[in-house]
């Protein structure tokens, strides 16, 4: 078996165990309310457990704290939001014990356990944390330009495509020393009864050419044929445009027969018209 099979089976593995547990910890933080009604016995370590266990979480996670500075606020918000209303209604079952405190708090030890079992708040931070990070461009000139006042450099974020493949053109071939650096997705459409893809592409800066792109190395990073791609500039357009096609290209289709001796009537005998096409063998004549 491949090491590449090995290390998806592992990560699945892994997938499912951290899974697993944080469906125990949802039905043990639902436990923990519930008994809370009833008695204050455990209502303490349960604070202390999940104060732990959250904290723990937060800042022990390598994805967490290897997500974007940017996206960290929301990133640990998510993941202790479920932890902060916890915490809180387990204090308020200790200093609240009227009959109609027990109702809502029991109120929302129902609905805290439903929505973290079907939410997931700690799954979806992770994937929060590992979205793709937005490509930032430094730019420098003026100061009214892309420096500051005092003359340093300003980074100036470039925003991403909303489709997904613009945004995957954007973040692995059009990035700096990539394949295809300095443009960008304009359109996708399926061809040729879908049996083929253009993709529209242009220069980012206004009155520059599309580079040159290494179908080679373009086949490298989209794990695709080189057969497959094809670079063709975009009729009725300048350098500034080319279309990406991607795909078997269509089969020369004969022409027919009646097609072929027309054209031969057009060029050879002009003024000419093909009326009715005959055959004649002349081998007797030419081997007599």
């Amino acid at each position: 078996m491949p090491l590449r099979t090995y290390i998806q089976t592992t990560r699945r593995a892994g997938s499912a165990a951290i899974s697993g547990v944080g469906r125990l910890a949802t039905l043990a933080g639902g436990s923990a309310m519930a008994a809370g009604l009833f008695t204050d016995a455990g209502t303490l370590p349960a604070i202390l457990t999940t104060i732990a266990a959250g904290l723990g979480g937060a800042f022990l996670s390598p994805r967490l704290q290897l997500a974007h500075t940017m996206k960290k606020p929301i990133v640990f918000t998510i993941y202790l939001a479920p932890h902060t209303l916890l915490v809180s209604n387990l204090v308020t079952e200790l200093v609240w014990d009227a009959t109609e405190g027990r109702l809502v708090q029991g109120g929302v030890a129902a609905l805290w356990t439903a929505g973290v079992w079907w939410l997931r708040p700690g799954r979806l931070a992770k994937r929060v944390a590992k979205w793709p990070e937005p490509v930032v461009a430094t730019e420098t000139g003026d100061t009214g330009g892309g420096q500051d006042a005092t003359g340093t450099e300003v980074e100036v974020a470039v925003g991403l495509p909303d489709d997904p493949a613009g945004r995957w053109w954007a973040l692995n071939a059009a990035k700096e020393n990539g394949v295809a650096e300095g443009t960008r997705v304009i359109a996708v459409r399926p061809i040729e009864d879908r049996r083929r893809v253009a993709v529209a592409l242009t220069a980012i800066e206004k009155g520059e050419p599309v580079p040159d792109i290494k179908i080679k190395r373009l086949s490298a990073l989209m794990n695709v044929p080189e057969q497959l791609l094809e670079i063709e500039p975009i009729p009725g357009h300048g350098a500034g445009f080319a279309m990406l096609l991607i795909g078997p290209k269509p089969e020369a289709v004969p022409a027919a027969e009646e097609d072929v001796w027309a054209e031969i009537g057009r060029s050879a005998l002009p003024g000419v018209t093909l009326t009715e096409i005959n055959e004649y063998d002349m081998s007797k004549e030419l081997n007599p």
